[in-house]
């Protein structure tokens, strides 16, 4: 993720608003927390596989991905 810098605030007020943690999406998903976390702290990567799971997880329609996943 070179010099790429994503905003994540309306993701994590979603899960927020589903009542969950970090840590119990990131079990819905199965990934650790600590890889969760990275992630969210855009030092990883979300995999296309997890973008997908997550928006399972959390019901997010597929035509938000962008206002989730890609904001700067």
């Amino acid at each position: 993720m070179a010099n790429t810098t994503y905003d994540y605030s309306k993701l994590l007020g979603l899960i927020r608003e589903r009542r969950l943690t970090q840590d119990r999406v990131a079990e819905m998903i199965s990934i650790s927390p600590s890889s969760m976390n990275q992630k969210l702290g855009n030092k990883r990567s979300f995999k296309q596989d997890e973008i997908i799971l997550m928006c399972e997880a959390l019901s997010i329609p597929y035509s938000e991905i962008p206002e989730y996943f890609f904001c700067r």
